[in-house]
């Protein structure tokens, strides 16, 4: 997709508070619009795939910081952006994660934390890899997630995360995790988002997490039966990927791992594993809008399940 002119003009506009739609409805609610605008930048070929320390992943989190400010969320320690080195013997790289948040009604030193990693591949010669569903769809649900309950909070705090070099090896995750803005045992539960937006034949979005977290099977339920579209529990162990290509072990497979072993509960949101993965034919003209919009609005039911339940720790 070749869009200068266009990306220009939304990053400009990412720094303005965006409405959300009319203000008479009741509950946090979704703009398709907004939705779709956001996976068309973070998408582009501008981003040039966003890889971690490249410029590509600098004008991601540009658009993100700038959605955040916008949307009104609070910044720990002045800045949405939390920087980290990765250090490995192959690379020496600083990764950057962007955090804002919004403070509960009730529980406001208990965090919900919603989770989505803004990395991809990057480029290969001329080849680029824009990664519309790896993960440009998971960060653009979460940003409608916190324009909507920054309009309307809920009983406990809400952290957004947009997590970095994932794809390296879930450094993001695990560096905001080294390194909490708040004490960690106030993380009470993950919602992780990695890829919503391909929900191939069967259009069928999965969620993981509750068979290991049986406190979290009363939220599923509720969104099981609520969702706008084929919601199905799984994503919970080894799977095979596509036309049995490989094996996956979704209990590893994001940045819900890394909570996971911090003892924090996760719910995973995902669709099942595609042609177009890690390929440069994950592009936004591969999605189906109408199924991207239910899958953001079937993200936004499970976390206002997970927000009505007591966690004890």
């Amino acid at each position: 997709m070749r869009s200068g002119p266009l990306l220009a003009l939304l990053l400009c506009l990412s720094f303005q508070a965006q409405p959300e739609g009319d203000e008479k409805q009741d509950g946090p609610f979704l703009t398709p619009d907004s939705l779709w605008q956001d996976l068309t930048v973070l998408s582009s070929d501008e981003m040039a795939g966003r890889r971690t320390g490249r410029p590509g992943s600098r004008l991601a989190q540009s658009h993100i910081a700038g959605q955040f400010a916008g949307a009104g969320l609070q910044s720990f320690n002045g800045q949405y952006s939390l920087p980290f080195r990765i250090d490995s013997t192959l690379s020496d790289l600083q990764g950057t994660n962007l955090a804002g948040w919004v403070a509960g009604t009730e529980k406001v030193s208990r965090y919900l934390v919603v989770t989505a990693h803004y990395d991809h591949l990057g480029k290969k010669g001329r080849r680029i890899y824009n990664g519309a569903d790896d993960n440009a769809s998971g960060v653009a649900v979460l940003l409608s997630l916190a324009r909507a309950i920054a309009s309307q909070p809920m009983r406990h705090s809400v952290i957004f995360l947009a997590t970095d070099a994932e794809e390296l090896g879930l450094y993001g995750a695990k560096a905001f995790l080294d390194n909490p803005p708040v004490p960690l045992l106030n993380l009470v539960a993950n919602l992780n988002l990695d890829m919503l937006a391909q929900g191939g034949r069967r259009q069928r979005l999965f969620i993981g997490g509750a068979r290991h977290y049986p406190l979290l099977q009363p939220a599923v339920q509720q969104a099981l039966q609520q969702a706008p579209l084929e919601l199905v529990e799984g994503h919970d162990g080894m799977s095979r990927g596509y036309q049995s290509r490989s094996r996956i072990n979704y209990r590893i497979a994001s940045d819900h791992a890394v909570f996971a072993g911090r003892s924090i509960p996760y719910l995973f949101l995902s669709v099942a594993d595609h042609r177009d993965y890690h390929t440069i034919n994950d592009r936004i003209d591969r999605i189906d809008r109408d199924f991207f919009g239910r899958a953001a609005q079937t993200a936004l039911l499970v976390l206002q399940q997970m927000d009505k339940l007591d966690y004890q720790k």
